[in-house]
């Protein structure tokens, strides 16, 4: 089954915990401290491979990466979380699901984005060993993994987009072009997803996509309008396939109308028409019809899959113009800063709350003794800013301050 779109959960792994450890053996009761780090939690990248087709292969909802390990005695760091790689088709865009933000564009075979970090590890309390904190009892936890929300959406990369109505013979003018065998019947929306083929010729190839029936509205929504048109906007060069008996002319500036809605760009990219079942109509009638639509500023290369009338032409047309088709611009995702904030708001008389997501994981991350963590905290704080904030909102020596669960009476420096 074919699907392009994709709502999937990722979870990078939580780093593991430093641990709280004094070295001891038989004649030597009080070593120092010897507790090792935890180790980073594994991240999630997904990478774009050319033996997926479809985001059908992504058979879960939600992916997580390992956890880090924590740390050990004898100063022995845990061992780091694997990462988890999750293969795309290519062509993917990744969003966040919940801001909209384009976060990678994964058009190159082998191409990985980072989509979910891994937390950090913490600290052992051998780290926080000075000459003054000898015999620290405490260490610092483990981060959490990112958490995400990703939409995926795959748009087919090809050199040449077939487009046209139902039942045009798109499905046919594949098959007879390339070596891909996609459905085909004589009744509309026979093709209910894109199909992809190689048309080669001697030591060149380029690839041709199938692009399901558009319908009038398309570009509003209508039918699978949205879902077919998204894979336009990969392919360098467009080929209109229309049915000689079907008012020609008039499709064409239809179909013209539709692409233009969903994106004005592509009705500058470079395009052909391919004018086909030429086998049904008269040489008079054939010659109108591509008079007409000659006058609209395409060239045209009557075509018949039936007898085989013009296929040879328009494999050679379409190997002489693609070398002068750009590929398409490609979406470069602005990545947004994010910038630390520290508030302090009084939340009632003489007690006053510290919010920064920065601070308070700090302090959440203690384990041991708190008390002894206390001047090195301290250390954090005045690196944070905290002082100047407390003394900008106009907090005295005596008053409370809360971080998180900590609550402590402030004493200003000096």
């Amino acid at each position: 089954m074919f699907r392009d779109t994709l709502e999937i959960t990722v979870v990078a792994g939580h780093g593991g915990d430093g641990v709280v450890s004094f070295f001891r053996e038989k004649y030597l009761p009080k070593g120092g401290p010897d507790g090792g780090d935890g180790g980073r939690g594994g991240s999630v990248y997904l990478r774009a491979g050319s033996g997926v087709d479809s985001l059908a292969k992504l058979s879960k909802r939600q992916y997580k990466a390992e956890r880090g390990q924590h740390g050990k005695g004898k100063e022995m760091a845990g061992r780091s979380g694997k990462d988890l790689v999750i293969e795309v088709p290519l062509g993917t865009r990744v969003y966040d699901a919940e801001t909209g933000e384009l976060l990678a564009d994964l058009v190159e075979e082998g191409q990985t984005a980072l989509v979910a970090r891994g937390g950090e590890g913490g600290y052992g309390n051998a780290h926080f060993a000075t000459a003054t904190r000898q015999a620290p009892r405490f260490a610092l936890g483990g981060l959490p993994g990112e958490k995400r929300r990703l939409r995926l959406e795959l748009r087919l990369i090809a050199d040449v987009g077939l487009v046209g109505y139902p039942n045009a013979g798109k499905s046919s003018l594949l098959a007879a072009l390339t070596r891909a065998r996609p459905k085909v019947a004589d009744y509309p929306f026979t093709t209910l997803s894109p199909n992809l083929g190689v048309v080669e010729e001697d030591l060149e190839r380029f690839t041709m996509a199938d692009i399901p029936g558009i319908i009038e509205g398309a570009a509003e929504g209508k039918g699978l309008g949205l879902d077919f048109l998204r894979h336009i906007s990969r392919t360098r060069l467009l080929l209109y396939v229309l049915d000689v008996t079907q008012e020609p002319a008039q499709t064409l500036q239809k179909l013209r109308a539709e692409v233009g809605s969903y994106d004005p760009e592509l009705l500058r990219r470079p395009s052909l028409v391919a004018l086909n079942k030429t086998d049904l109509v008269s040489r008079e009638e054939l010659d109108e019809k591509v008079g007409e639509l000659t006058a609209a500023g395409l060239a045209v290369v009557p075509t018949s899959v039936v007898s085989g009338t013009g296929l040879d032409l328009l494999k050679q047309t379409l190997f002489q113009l693609l070398p002068q088709a750009p590929k398409p611009p490609e979406e470069v995702p602005e990545h947004r800063v994010e910038v630390p904030t520290l508030k302090v708001e009084e939340v009632e008389e003489g007690v006053f709350q510290v919010f920064s997501p920065e601070l308070e994981r700090l302090v959440g991350r203690i384990r041991g003794e708190l008390l002894e963590a206390a001047e090195w905290l301290q250390g954090e704080f005045r690196r944070a800013g905290l002082e100047q904030a407390l003394q900008a909102r106009g907090v005295r020596a005596g008053d409370t301050v809360r971080i998180g669960d900590l609550e402590f009476e402030y004493i200003p420096e000096g």
